[in-house]
Order: structure tokens, then sequence, then C-alpha cells
């Protein structure tokens, strides 16, 4: 068979024989109940590396008469479904990857996909006329029409035009048309049996209406049946560190991926990234370093919007309200703070909170890569002159140069002021901690936040990576009037429960704005911790 009609299974099969493999194939159960019924039309997305393509090679080697995969499916979870015989490799299927169509120019989409396709099909049916077909709806229903057989359809990486080509409409608008003709029409409906499809992107809606509205669709943030087919559990994760034998802790796993969450399953990490981590033994952005940092930024400031003042909310650990209804699937037009912060958690960048709609940055990974978006921003503002001088206000810090730690918040707070609102103290004072202290995040947890209520202030704490030599840090951000200081509390070991289970040194860093002056000043003091 060819390489789209009936593929053999050779990508899915090297995975399966991966010393390093959890079996998500209970989602070929959901799939065969509805498999030529109403329910037929699927589009499941989720973030990069969670497991899309894995999952649709999946699909089709399952259903393909291209392969003898029994040998593969009968040790997994898919073998004990009802229907597990009726629809091992007794299906016709189509797998399309869009990204490999646009390899030599993205104006000829579906040109090439009637091309390639067309040819295995007039080679698997040289009975069929298809002189008269104009698209690749008519080739299939001719097929039907003229045999009786149907079609599963795969279609990997949908959105891939939308993400990558935003700016081209016209060329999306095409490909759209081709969709709808094969998904919208008598014929083409008539030929499929079922059609799986998967990306990152909700399909795009045009006024309120969606422009395949015949289609279930499976989020991040509304997955129902599909949920456990979306990364890994935590019980998955403990055995991805069964199946590599890693040194890496599950407190070492979850201070980097931890952070995503979905209803029915629970906690939920990155696969590429757990997968990752075992195999090297090491935690890093193995997720985050195959994106662009563009792919953060188009979601906080373009022509029609700039974030600023959201990006220094999550940066600095907080989270800012979200309605990921409102993002419409168009990446060539996010034109308001709920289409951006939409866009971020469909991205996968944010993760989204369903009991208080609010969206924060999931996990270290995450966080260390908006950093490094917030940067590429080049916001007219404040964050990014603070994010890039990061480095010299640590440097100080740990130096004890008070002096230069209150000149580089004297520099920026106007402008925060001017970004928040003189009626936000605590939350300017958060945010210019957040973000001034950024390039700490190479060294410490993330940030561990506790307000004081009453008072206008906050303080954060850094505590070190495991194996770090470098102190705590406590920054204490306040307003003037402020009473009982974090320090003096520290000092008499009234112990806040960021630093609860610490012991060892600890640098109390106390940075206060005195609002008849307009200046800070700070003071900086160690102590040595040990219970």
């Amino acid at each position: 068979m060819g390489s789209y009609l009936n593929p053999k299974a050779y990508r899915y099969r090297q995975i399966a024989d991966s010393p390093l493999y959890i079996d998500k194939s209970s989602l070929i159960g959901t799939l065969n109940r509805v498999i030529g019924d109403g329910g037929k039309l699927i589009c499941a997305t989720m973030p990069t590396r969670f497991g899309k393509t894995y999952l649709a090679n999946m699909i089709a080697a399952y259903y393909t008469k291209g392969d003898d995969t029994r040998d593969v499916f009968s040790k997994l979870d898919a073998s004990r479904g009802p229907a597990f015989e009726k629809h091992l490799n007794r299906h016709n299927v189509i797998k399309l990857d869009i990204s490999e169509f646009c390899g030599y120019g993205v104006k000829e989409v579906e040109p090439k996909i009637v091309r390639r396709v067309g040819r295995e099909l007039a080679d698997a049916y040289p009975k069929v006329d298809f002189s008269r077909c104009e698209g690749f709806a008519d080739q299939i229903f001719a097929v039907h029409n003229a045999t009786g057989e149907r079609f599963v359809i795969v279609i990997d990486e949908w959105d891939y035009l939308l993400r990558n080509y935003p700016d081209e409409p016209e060329v999306f608008d095409r490909y759209m048309g081709f969709l709808r003709s094969l998904f919208k029409t008598r014929g083409g409906l008539s030929a499929i049996e079922l059609c799986y499809m998967t990306g990152i992107m909700p399909i795009k809606r045009y006024g309120s209406m969606s422009a395949l509205n015949e289609f279930d669709e499976f989020t991040m943030v509304s997955s129902d049946t599909l949920a456990p087919c979306f990364g890994f559990s935590e019980v998955e994760v403990k055995k991805v560190m069964e199946q590599s034998g890693t040194k890496l802790t599950m407190d070492d796993l979850r201070e980097w991926y931890d952070g995503y969450h979905i209803e029915g399953v629970g906690k939920v990490y990155c696969p590429n990234s757990v997968v990752q981590a075992c195999r090297y033994n090491e935690c890093d952005g193995y997720t985050a370093n195959t994106m662009a940092p563009s792919a953060i930024t188009k979601g906080l400031k373009n022509n029609f919007i700039s974030l600023e003042k959201e990006a220094a909310i999550l940066l600095s650990g907080g989270s800012v309200y979200a309605n990921p209804g409102a993002f419409s699937g168009d990446l060539s037009r996010i034109d308001s703070a709920d289409q951006g912060i939409g866009y971020l958690i469909h991205a996968g960048f944010l993760r989204y909170s369903d009991s208080d709609g609010r969206a924060c940055i999931p996990n270290r990974e995450m966080l260390l890569f908006f950093r490094t978006a917030a940067k590429e921003a080049r916001f007219e503002g404040c964050v990014t002159g603070l994010a890039y001088e990061s480095w010299d206000l640590f440097r100080a810090t740990v130096a004890g140069d008070e002096g230069r730690v209150a000149e580089i918040f004297d520099k920026y707070r106007p402008r925060f002021d001017s970004l928040f609102g003189h009626l936000e103290r605590r939350e300017v004072a958060r945010a210019m901690a957040g973000v001034a202290y950024s390039d700490a995040l190479d060294y410490y947890l993330p940030p561990a936040w506790q307000e004081r209520f009453g008072e206008r202030g906050t303080d954060v704490a850094f505590l070190p990576l495991k194996g770090s030599e470098r102190p705590a840090l406590v920054i204490e951000a306040t307003a003037d009037g402020s009473t009982y200081s974090a320090i003096e509390r520290i000092k008499a070991k009234e112990y806040y429960k960021p630093l609860e289970n610490y012991c060892g040194e600890v640098l109390l860093v106390r940075i206060s704005f005195d609002k008849d002056t307009l200046k800070h000043t700070c003071r900086i003091e160690r102590i040595i911790k040990d219970q």
C-alpha cells in the first residue's frame, strides 16, 4: 500500500517498541464506539509535545488494512475492548500530515493532496473512473459510489498553516475550503466512517460559528471523554520512571513539569519533557527548547494588543482572569486580552483553572521560557527593560549593594505605577519584585509568595535548587507605612510557610517605597536558619 492510503505502521511500531512506552490505546475503544455514527468527526487539540502525532499514528496503525498490527495491539489496553476484533486492520485509512505538504510552498496544499492521494487511490481501485473528480472529496466519493468502500481519515497537524503562516489568511481560507468540501458535503461525509484530526489550535470560528461545526472538539480546557489521552498522569509518570530506571525523583519532575490539570485525570505532565528528563537523568526545558520565544510573544504583543501588565503578573508567579472560549482560533488577529490569553492557554504556555476562571504559568519549564519571551516581546514600557536588568540586580543583591538595588527600583517604579495604577500598590510591589528577580530563576525554584493582608506589601521567597550552595532569598517589597516587616518576623523566628523546611543561609532583602519622596530604600541582611 502507499504512504497515505492504508499506510504501514512503521512509526507506531517504533514508538511501541521503545523501552519508555505508555499505553494510550484506550482511545481505540472510545473511537470504536462512535465509528460510523453521528460522533465520527473528532478534533483533539493539545500543546506541542503532548503526544498528538503518537495518537494519530496509533489510530492509523490499528484501523489500517495495509498492515497486520495484531502483535502490537494484542498486548495493549485496546485488546480488552468489545469491538477490538471487529475493527482491527479492517478499514481503509487515509493518513495525512499537513506539515508534509508544506515543504515546498504553502499555496498548493490541496492540489498536492489531490495528486498524491489520488495516484494511490487510482492504483488501488483501477476500475473506478476518477476523470470527473475535481477534489479530494470527489475522489473518495467516487470510490465509495463505485465499490461501497468507506474510509477512516487521520489528519495530523490540521492547523499547521494557521500556526506557521498567520499572515497569509487567503492560503488558510483555501485550505479550510478544502476541509469543508470534505466534511460538509453529502458526498464526502457518506464516504467517511471516522475522522480524527490533531492540532494545537481549536477550529477557527467565523463570527460565532465554527468553520467545521460537525466536529466534536476536545481541548486542554474541555477534554471530556478523551481526557486520559492528554499528556501523562502522575501514575504514568511513575511508570516512565520505573521503565527508565532514572535517578530523578518524583519531586524533581513535579518541580519542573507539574502544573497542568485536566478534569477526570488530575495533574498532567508534558510527555516529551518527562521522557527526556528520565532518559538523560536531568531536568531541563526539553519541550520549551524546541520552540521559538515568538510562540509566546504572539499572544502578548502584536499590532493589536500589548499585554505588558498581564506579562508582569504572570512572570511574577501571579494569575490573570481568562476566558479561553473567547479565542477564535485566528492567529492573524489576536486583538484583545481574552484572545491573547486564550491562545496561550490552548498552546500550553498557561494553565487555566475553571474553578476560579484564572490562568497562570504552569511550571518551572514554562516559567523559564516565559521569561525569555518577555524579554523578546520588546514592550515599550517597563517589563522588558527591568527583565533585562534582572541579572545586574541579582548580582547587586548577592553582593549586598543596597544602593544599586534601590537605584534600579527607582528607575522602573514610575513606569510600573503607570502600568498598574496607583491604587494597586500591592500588585505593583509584587510585579516589580517578580520581574526584577526573574534571572534568579536560573538558580532558584519558582517564587513562593506570602501576602500580608491589611498591609501594603508582599513577601517572596526564592529557595535554591537542590544541590545549590546559594542562599535562600527573601524579598520584602513594601510601601511606606508597613509595620512588622518580613525581616523582623524571620529574625524573631516567626517563619512563614516557604521557609518552614529550609535550613541554611538566608539573604533578607527589604525594598521599601516612600510615596512622598518617590524613592526606594534597600536593606540587606544575612542570617543562618537552623530549624
